[in-house]
């Protein structure tokens, strides 16, 4: 009996691979590393076979880990990124470099949809407003701006329905996926006619739409050649890695809620009717029945690892760990600083792709510590801002985990329990992702009768990182500030880039 799981993440900055038990216990991880591509002004990109490539290299690492072979492996599920736009041909070949999240180019697109299609309209198909965030924006970019590789597309993917073509060599999208597109009909469960005739978008240029737990097919001959995993391994449907990072915080339809952190940070709320904010993003959840109302900020953890690669000196041992070191030792309260972290523009709740990042109340014995505190309570604030839109929507919070990087941060947890005033609970294991869809595997492996018993199998709350009291006032007040503090740069972020595009 073949007893290894293997769960797959394909992330923003590299690909994270589990090995684990039936009974989803892990034995082995690794990570692999590739590279985003900045092509222009707000224009990221990625080679798809990158994906391919670092998946096997994760993949392998993992395996050599757990002491297992590819013989062993049982089912695979992958899990990543969204939104993206990969267009392949016919064979599953890429017509061009994937347009990541990340992506802006397609704001002309946006707005000539709002203006076309009406935004309450778009609103009530695809639960949420147009933004070159969205997969379908992204396309209609390309389909105007490069329509000879336009016209050889015979599919578009998402990261995971990339991979799970190379595993399988079939053409699908998980249900969580295809609600990101902004070309599918959430009310309806399916393919939006409605805006995707407005622009001559053929229905069959989108991929089969496929549950989470669904198994799409086998692993492929060439797939077990160039893994070794054996040819007619199940392969499941996959799921956004903001599914997969819930499942793993216990959030299911209860209030609960999880924020996920690494270069963006996105917070989930499951719950089991449906809510839908404009400011916010409505998502499938992880099966029939659930929903997401999800809450995504580009650059939040990206604008600590760029103050790392950019302005950090360096020293000995872990950045990050350093970084830490330098707040407790510098600035132990809070700053007087403002920072807003928008380093790529910003999704929720401002959708403005002209957004910067910037600091606020410089002077000249401002310390280093004090501006690695400002980026953690930037990010914090961010946090906070798209609470208090759920909230409006009439969601109830329950309470608040969180997986992810920042957790490895005792002083930006306590930051951020701070700022939103509320106890943070930190599970024990924290994989991200993976840990998601290993319920998934076990699920659809029957070993367990459902996937929120499959996702409770190892669930353990490792700490809770309370607010600290003097904190909670002072970051009240600030938090107002930071809200004045964007809507006074907001045109003139505006006019900056209006001018970077004239040099």
């Amino acid at each position: 009996m073949r007893d290894i799981i293997i769960a797959i993440d394909i992330g923003t900055t590299n690909v994270k691979c589990v090995a684990a038990d039936r009974r989803l216990r892990k034995l082995g991880e690794c990570t692999s590393e590739y590279e985003t591509h900045c092509v222009g002004i707000a224009s990221f990109e990625q080679n798809c076979e990158d994906w391919w490539e670092h998946t096997r290299i994760a993949l392998a690492g993992a395996l050599r880990q757990a002491a297992a072979t590819p013989a062993d492996v049982a089912a695979i599920a992958v899990s990543s990124q969204a939104p993206t736009m990969q267009p392949v041909d016919a064979q599953g070949d890429p017509v061009r470099p994937a347009l990541i999240w990340m992506d802006r180019r397609g704001g002309a697109q946006s707005r000539d949809m709002t203006e076309r299609l009406g935004e309450d309209n778009i609103f009530r198909i695809a639960g949420s407003i147009p933004d070159p965030y969205y997969t379908f924006d992204e396309l209609l970019w390309f389909k105007e701006n490069e329509p000879e590789k336009y016209a050889r597309t015979h599919c578009v993917l998402q990261c995971n329905g990339y991979v799970n073509f190379r595993f399988t060599g079939e053409f699908t999208i998980d249900r969580p996926h295809a609600s990101l597109t902004q070309c599918y009909d959430v009310n309806a469960g399916d393919w939006s006619r409605e805006i995707m005739d407005a622009y001559g978008v053929p229905v069959s240029l989108m991929p089969r739409v496929v549950d989470c737990t669904e198994v799409i097919g086998g692993v492929c001959r060439q797939a077990a050649m160039e893994t070794g995993i054996p040819e007619g391994t199940p392969v499941l449907g996959g799921c956004v890695d903001a599914n997969g990072a819930g499942l793993e915080g216990g959030v299911f339809e209860d209030g609960s809620v999880v924020e996920m952190s690494g270069t963006s940070s996105v917070v989930i709320v499951g719950t089991a009717e449906k809510y839908f904010s404009k400011k916010l993003t409505y998502m499938y959840g992880s099966w029939p029945g659930q929903n997401y109302l999800v809450c995504c900020m580009s650059t939040t953890g990206a604008s600590l690892k760029w103050y790392r690669d950019t302005l950090y000196k360096g020293g000995s041992g872990n950045a990050y760990d350093n970084l830490n070191r330098l707040v407790m030792e510098q600035c132990p309260e809070p700053t007087s600083l403002i920072y807003l972290p928008y380093l790529a523009g910003e999704r929720a709740p401002i959708w403005d792709p002209h957004a910067k990042g910037a600091f606020l109340g410089l002077t000249l014995d401002t310390r280093e510590g004090e501006l690695v505190r400002a980026i953690q309570e930037g990010a914090a604030f961010a946090l906070m801002d798209n609470l208090a839109e759920a909230y409006r929507t009439g969601v109830q919070v329950k309470r608040m985990r969180a997986v992810g990087g920042s957790t490895n941060s005792d002083i930006w947890m306590k930051i951020k329990a701070s700022v939103i005033d509320m106890p943070i609970e930190i599970p024990r294991q924290n994989l991200g992702s993976p840990g998601g869809v290993l319920a998934m595997l076990g699920y659809a492996l029957k070993e367990f009768d459902s996937i929120q018993q499959a996702a409770m199998a190892n669930f353990e709350i490792d700490r809770v990182v309370e607010p600290e009291k003097r904190w909670v006032e002072r970051y009240r007040e600030q938090f107002g500030l930071y809200k004045r503090y964007y809507e006074g740069c907001r045109e003139t972020f505006r006019l900056v880039d209006e001018m970077r595009s004239k040099t």
